[in-house]
């Protein structure tokens, strides 16, 4: 069913963003799940991107900084 597909992908997604967190700890990735919160800007602007920030993410994250 849908929901379980749901339930499914957030939990892999989950999983995904623990093992990112044990490799870049800096980042917080499994506090904010990946959402651009503003402890995961602050962590950007101290430390750069790294190669898990997607493009996508990335777009965002230079949008607010122009603002």
């Amino acid at each position: 069913s849908i929901a379980a597909a749901s339930v499914l992908a957030k939990t892999a997604r989950d999983a995904a963003l623990r093992e990112l967190d044990a490799q870049y700890p800096q980042y917080g990735f499994s506090a904010h799940k990946g959402y651009g919160t503003k402890a995961h800007y602050a962590a950007i602007d101290e430390y750069g991107v790294c190669p898990a920030h997607r493009p996508s993410f990335l777009k965002k994250y230079y949008e607010r900084k122009e603002k």
